[in-house]
């Protein structure tokens, strides 16, 4: 995903857009998104300590999607972009509503699918499973890209969180099919809202505005470069946490 580019060139508009929309689409070649990870949850249903490894993990990372959101707010500086940037927390932060909040619907997915699986009430917050190396760099690394002082590079990790969100919530919802023998039809359909939140109109919103964001914040070809470096830096921590959790799940 590296760009050769000059780095004195002013960039029009359209150029900037076409640019860092090629940039977003390829991340669907990326290790974040293609993955063996994904191959064995969409193939076969997993065990419960299993799940409970991946459920501890993922959500772990979700609960801090407001903070980078937040944190990429404050180091943007276009007023429209930091527009955007907020319509997407009050979307994660569930329109203002506690039990909306996105991380909290996919907590309750979690605690009652381990239930199943466990045949007694699961609090996520105690389970036996542990918070791998990777997710932890993921959290802290990531952090630390969406506090960058290059807004662009900002923008970057901002546009691979969205652009990769979409695929990587359709790619778990198909594994988590693989469970709704253990829920009535209506039941399992009622406990997916976490997915259907994301792989419906809301999430393609943040895409675009992703896109446009990072867009508006690239004027030079110095602006793609660091809006690359965003972009490689948080996938990257991405797909190392998804190989991680595989490996610890199916060691050679």
């Amino acid at each position: 995903m590296t760009a050769t580019l000059d780095h004195s060139v002013p960039l029009s508009p359209e150029e900037a857009h076409d640019r860092i929309h090629s940039l977003a689409r390829g991340c669907s070649e990326h290790p974040a998104l293609r993955n063996p990870f994904y191959e064995l949850w969409m193939a076969q249903e997993l065990t419960a300590d299993e799940v409970e490894l991946v459920a501890k993990n993922f959500y772990e990372r979700v609960r801090r999607t407001p903070v980078r959101i937040a944190l990429a707010f404050l180091n943007m500086t276009d007023i429209a972009a930091r527009a955007e940037t907020v319509e997407n927390l009050y979307d994660e932060m569930g329109l203002g509503n506690p039990r909306k909040v996105h991380s909290v619907i996919l907590k309750d997915f979690f605690e009652t699918l381990l239930g199943r699986l466990r045949g007694h009430a699961v609090d996520l917050d105690t389970v036996a499973a542990p918070l791998l190396p990777s997710t932890v760099r993921l959290i802290e690394e990531g952090e630390k890209v969406f506090s960058s002082p290059y807004p662009q590079e900002v923008c970057g990790a901002l546009l691979a969180q969205e652009w990769h969100a979409y695929p990587q919530l359709v790619h778990l919802y198909e594994g988590v099919r693989n469970y709704r023998g253990h829920y009535e039809l209506e039941e399992f359909h009622e406990n997916c809202e976490y997915f259907y939140l994301h792989i419906g109109a809301t999430e393609k919103e943040h895409k675009i505005h992703s896109l446009s964001t990072a867009a508006k914040a690239c004027r030079t070809a110095e602006d793609v470069a660091h809006i690359e470096r965003g972009f490689t830096t948080y996938l990257d921590l991405l797909a190392e946490n998804w190989n991680e959790i595989h490996r610890t799940i199916r060691p050679s």
